[in-house]
C-alpha cells in the first residue's frame, strides 16, 4: 500500500504556507528570517535536502571579504568603476549587517587582515600602484581611510586590506538556524524537492506542498529544478591540515588573483581554490575532489608556503558554489509566485544575508 497522508498530518504539516524556501544556506535562511520577523503571523517552512545546510554555506573557507585589488583590477577590464564600486560597497555593507545580526562572538569573527600574495616583483608593482587609488575609492565608499597598504609577509610582498578578516562558517550557521528557529520558522532537513510548478512543490517524488510564494534559494542547485536559469555550479576544493608546531601564517590571504585562499586555523592551515587550473571540470555540482588540483595544492603548500615536513591534510572537502553569467546575483520574480536569490559567486558570506533581505522586499512588490 502506498504512503498516505493522515488527518493529523494534512491538519499540521500539509496546510498551505504562506512562504516556502527551497535551500537552507544563508541565502534561503536569512529571507526566512526577515520575512518572519516582519510578518509573524505567516506561515514559513524551509526546505532543505541535506541533514544540514548543504552547498556552500557550510564548506567555504571561512573569509570575511570584499575585494583584494588584483580582483578590482580584473573586474575593471569587463565592468565601469560603478559598477565595480557598488560590488565593493554590497560586499562591506553585508559583511557588517551580518556582524550585527548573528554578532561577532557568535560566529568567531576576528578582524585578522586580508593579504594578497605575490611571488613575481612585477605583478605586484603593477598592483601596488593602485593602491592609492583604491584607498580613496574605499574612503568614500565606507568612511575607512587607507584601507589598503603594501608590506611583507613571511618573505613576500603583500598588500593587506586591514578591515578583512575571518569567521567560523559552521557557528554562523548554527547561530542563523537558531534565529530562525526563534521567529517561528519551520525547517525541513533531509527533505529533496523533485518537483516545482508555480505555487506547488514535490517533495521525495511524494508530498506535494502549497504556497502563496515560492523563493528558490539553492546557489549551485538551481539548474536541477530550474534548468532554464543561467546558473552554473563550481566546486571548490578545500583542505585543512593537522596541528603544526610553528604555524607562521595568521590572517586570510589571496594569491593568483583570489584563486588560491588560505589562512590558519589556530595551529592548522586551511588552503582551498586553484578551480582556474581545471574550470571546465570544475564546473560541476558533484563533491568529488580534483587530484589535479588537490596536488598542485600540496605543492604550493610546500613550496610557497614552505610548512613544516611531515605535515599532513587532517581534513579535505568540496563545496559547490553558484556562478551567473555576471558577478551580479540573479534576483528576480519568475512568475506570479515563484521567486529566485541564487547565483552569488563565491560571496555568500560578504552578501548572502543581504540577498535574503532583497529578496523579501521583492516579494513585496
Amino acid at each position: 500500500m502506498p504512503y498516505t497522508i493522515s488527518f493529523w498530518e494534512e491538519d499540521t504539516f500539509i496546510r498551505t504556507y504562506d512562504l516556502i524556501i527551497v535551500g537552507a544556506g544563508i541565502v534561503g535562511l536569512s529571507a526566512a528570517y526577515y520575512y518572519k520577523s516582519k510578518y509573524p503571523e505567516k506561515r514559513v517552512l524551509v526546505i532543505e535536502k541535506g541533514f544540514y545546510p548543504q552547498g556552500a554555506s557550510t564548506r567555504n573557507a571561512g573569509f570575511a571579504c570584499f575585494g583584494s585589488v588584483t580582483e578590482i583590477l580584473d573586474d575593471l577590464k569587463m565592468e565601469s568603476e560603478e559598477d565595480v564600486q557598488n560590488r565593493i560597497r554590497a560586499r562591506y555593507e553585508g559583511l557588517n549587517k551580518l556582524r550585527a545580526v548573528l554578532g561577532d562572538e557568535q560566529i568567531s569573527y576576528r578582524q585578522c587582515g586580508g593579504f594578497e600574495l605575490f611571488e613575481n616583483k612585477e605583478e605586484f608593482k603593477k598592483a601596488a600602484n593602485h593602491i592609492e587609488r583604491f584607498n580613496h575609492w574605499l574612503e568614500d565608499l565606507t568612511s575607512e581611510k587607507e584601507v589598503y597598504q603594501s608590506c611583507r609577509t613571511n618573505g613576500y610582498s603583500a598588500i593587506k586590506n586591514r578591515l578583512e578578516g575571518a569567521i567560523h562558517t559552521g557557528k554562523m550557521m548554527k547561530t542563523l538556524i537558531e534565529k530562525v528557529i526563534q521567529v517561528g520558522v519551520e525547517i525541513r532537513w533531509n527533505s529533496r524537492v523533485t518537483h516545482i510548478q508555480e505555487s506547488q512543490i514535490k517533495i521525495n517524488e511524494s508530498i506535494a506542498l502549497n504556497a502563496q510564494n515560492v523563493l528558490i534559494a539553492t546557489n549551485g542547485f538551481t539548474s536541477n529544478l530550474l534548468p532554464e536559469l543561467p546558473i552554473s555550479p563550481a566546486r571548490g576544493y578545500v583542505f585543512v591540515t593537522n596541528e603544526l608546531k610553528n604555524n607562521q601564517w595568521k590572517g586570510t590571504f589571496h594569491y593568483d588573483k583570489g584563486y588560491v585562499y588560505f589562512r590558519d586555523i589556530g595551529n592548522r592551515v586551511l588552503l582551498g581554490g586553484a578551480r582556474n587550473l581545471d574550470k571546465q571540470e570544475e564546473t560541476s555540482s558533484e563533491f568529488n575532489v580534483n587530484p589535479r588540483i588537490k596536488n598542485w595544492l600540496i605543492d604550493f603548500a610546500n613550496n610557497v608556503l614552505r610548512l613544516e615536513n611531515g605535515w599532513q591534510i587532517d581534513y579535505e572537502w568540496t563545496g559547490i558554489m553558484g556562478f551567473a553569467q555576471s558577478k551580479s546575483p540573479v534576483l528576480k520574480k519568475i512568475s506570479e509566485h515563484l521567486y529566485t536569490a541564487v547565483g552569488l559567486g563565491g560571496m555568500g558570506v560578504a552578501i548572502g544575508m543581504q540577498i535574503g533581505s532583497d529578496a523579501v522586499e521583492l516579494m513585496e512588490d
